[in-house]
């Protein structure tokens, strides 16, 4: 005999998904985790991507927004700022690959105490 449909319980616990962490949890995890390490990856990728918008302006990229009316350095922080969601999932997915290094993993483990965020 089949139960009816009132004796079954619904399954709401199966089909729920864990929530998300936002990037801000994100964010801190990475650096408790990682510390200084995530912070200096941050920057260069930053820098890197800061220098390489501002050397294609200066040989002929022509940027057509708001951007274009100021200087080179001005356009290529704007640009910079566009591409913002494509530089945290490289510093995502790098901090870990370059913690993996020997000396950069002598120096996270021994120091993993000292920083709290």
């Amino acid at each position: 005999m089949n139960p009816s449909v009132s004796d079954t319980p619904p399954p709401a616990e199966a089909g729920a998904k864990p929530e998300k962490p936002t990037l801000a949890a994100r964010i801190k995890n990475l650096m408790l985790e990682y510390g200084p390490l995530a912070a200096v990856m941050n920057l260069a990728i930053f820098g890197l991507v800061l220098v390489g918008f501002y050397a294609a302006i200066q040989f002929g990229f022509q940027p057509e927004s708001a951007g274009a009316q100021a200087g080179s350095w001005a356009a290529a922080y704007a640009a910079s700022q566009v591409v913002k969601p494509v530089r945290w999932a490289a510093v995502f997915v790098l901090t870990p690959l370059v913690a993996r290094i020997p000396p950069v993993a002598r120096f996270i483990e021994k120091n993993k105490d000292k920083w709290s965020f």
